[in-house]
């Protein structure tokens, strides 16, 4: 019997696989693993998704108006719940005209409670919208900036019309507030003109300092004050039907109007004067029909027409 040489038994030994194949269906056990990597041996292969965010939206499922037609000066009560998987919403009310696309009045009512019935009260100005046909829109929103869902039962959308009384009456009835030579001065001077970072809210009329003023109507001190930045030295005078006369820039010194004191019409209580933030002797003159400063909603109104009626008297 020939035997093959030592060398050719080392050399078959050297080319042998370095492990035994893997086991086959057909002789029992498990697989072996994949030599190019993957999942943990034994482990099942799934796929990892990333989590989704919540896609819920707050819901106005309540929204109403009324009246349905807002008049200046009486209240309107906007009623409204807003739903959601949220504790609490950022809520403002918008009032849009029918005929524009941004809104005439925003409403900021801050954080609300969802799951929770609301409601606000708010009282128009004079003058503060026009009359017409507005949409009332709810509009809320989560700390996602994710505003309302809208659907046609739960749209945050109501119709209200606006309904503006005429202005108060210009009455020939009292006495020109200034004693003496006045003019009404040019459209600087006028209600509505435009001064440094506001809006000018009454009528100046030039006269010389020391000019006496009286009483255009009965009433009383409402208030007496000075503001050395702005007004300077001013009064206010109550009218019995509560509008209010303001009189500002007075001559130091002149007033004697006293808080509380009663003025029959016509009767002195300063002179003109050129305090506070003024470029010289003039009357700052303005009236409240509501109230000076009453409320966040009470507005002064153009007094020229009343200070012309009253000068065509005199």
């Amino acid at each position: 019997m020939r035997r093959l040489p030592f060398c050719a038994c080392v050399l078959t030994l050297l080319a042998a696989p370095a492990t035994a194949p893997a086991a086959g269906p057909d002789t029992g056990g498990t697989a072996a693993p994949s030599s190019v990597g993957g999942v943990t041996y034994g482990q099942p292969v799934r796929k990892v998704r990333p989590a989704r965010r919540s896609s819920s939206r707050p819901v106005a499922t309540e929204f109403a108006v009324a009246p349905a037609t807002l008049d200046a000066g009486h209240p309107a009560t906007f009623t409204f719940r807003v739903d959601g998987p949220m504790r609490t919403v950022r809520v403002r009310i918008e009032l849009t005209a029918a005929d524009a696309s941004a809104p005439a009045k925003r409403l900021r009512l801050g954080y609300k409670r969802t799951g929770v019935r609301h409601t606000y009260v708010w009282t128009p100005a004079p003058g503060e919208l026009r009359a017409g046909e507005y949409e009332a829109t709810l509009q809320a929103f989560d700390d996602a900036g994710r505003g309302l869902r809208r659907t046609a039962q739960a749209s945050g959308r109501s119709r209200v019309s606006v309904r503006v009384a005429p202005p108060p009456a210009v009455t020939s009835a009292g006495v020109f507030p200034i004693q003496g030579p006045y003019s009404f001065g040019g459209e600087d001077a006028r209600f509505g003109a435009q001064r440094d970072g506001h809006i000018h809210q009454g009528q100046d009329l030039t006269a010389a300092e020391g000019t006496p003023l009286v009483a255009p109507v009965a009433g009383f001190v409402y208030w007496v004050d000075v503001q050395r930045g702005g007004a300077g030295h001013y009064v206010v005078l109550r009218a019995a039907n509560g509008a209010d006369y303001v009189f500002m820039h007075l001559k130091a010194g002149s007033v004697t109007a006293v808080k509380g004191a009663p003025l029959a019409t016509g009767q002195a209580f300063a002179q003109v004067g050129s305090t506070g933030s003024s470029s010289g002797p003039h009357l700052h003159f303005e009236i409240w029909p509501d109230g000076w400063y009453s409320s966040k909603e009470s507005k002064p109104i153009d007094p020229l027409p009343q200070l012309q009626a009253w000068a065509a008297t005199r």
